[in-house]
């Protein structure tokens, strides 16, 4: 490919991509507003000032453009939080994954605010929750069915996801580290102190 050819591709590459972002940001903007079901091509083009046959070359419906920008974000999040190798032994390793997360959160704020809202189309919420408890340390393997503690991994996952909505709800004023740390103390003294609990002793018997 000539140098001519290589800088019309990458004129053009920049171009789609600000068009596709004019309509993402424009979609969600009416997202706050109204249901995906409500939304029309026709306003959401108008919103972002881009032609109505524009939109169909990338997109079939509006439904269609949902499932791609959710299929084109979980492959940031797979790439930007999940595909590192922390092990959760140590506090660390923890505060990594966290702070990787809550940047994720923070750089997708509309899309991540939409995730978290009980809607049909919404199908990125539980891979990512099911990303999530990939990742952490599953606690039904380490106790029995019938020790409490079995939950723990289900506890720390919503407790987790919960506070993260509530601090982008509050408009992060926290900043990302702050978060992580207190994040990943919370889930890690809480998890040592529940293994370590005298309470619990009875249910070491159904190991």
């Amino acid at each position: 490919m000539s140098e001519i050819s290589t800088l019309k591709k990458q004129k053009e590459d920049r171009r789609v991509k600000r068009t596709k972002k004019n309509l993402r940001d424009s979609l969600f903007t009416l997202l706050e507003e109204k249901n995906i079901n409500q939304i029309t091509v026709t306003e959401l083009t108008t919103l972002a000032d881009v032609n109505r046959s524009t939109f169909y070359l990338y997109y079939n419906d509006i439904f269609d453009m949902m499932d791609k920008i959710q299929q084109e974000i979980y492959a940031v999040f797979v790439e930007t939080v999940v595909n590192f190798k922390d092990d959760f032994e140590d506090i660390e390793s923890i505060i990594a994954y966290c702070s990787r997360f809550l940047e994720f959160c923070k750089e997708n704020y509309s899309v991540c605010r939409f995730i978290t809202r009980n809607d049909c189309n919404n199908h990125l919420a539980e891979k990512i929750k099911l990303a999530v408890r990939c990742v952490i340390p599953d606690s039904a393997v380490y106790y029995p069915d019938n020790d409490p503690r079995s939950f723990l991994t289900t506890f720390a996952i919503s407790g987790m996801l919960a506070t993260i909505l509530e601090w982008m709800n509050s408009g992060m004023k926290i900043p990302v580290e702050d978060m992580a740390r207190f994040l990943s103390y919370t889930y890690f003294l809480g998890s040592k102190s529940q293994k370590e609990s005298d309470i619990y002793k009875k249910y070491s018997l159904y190991r």
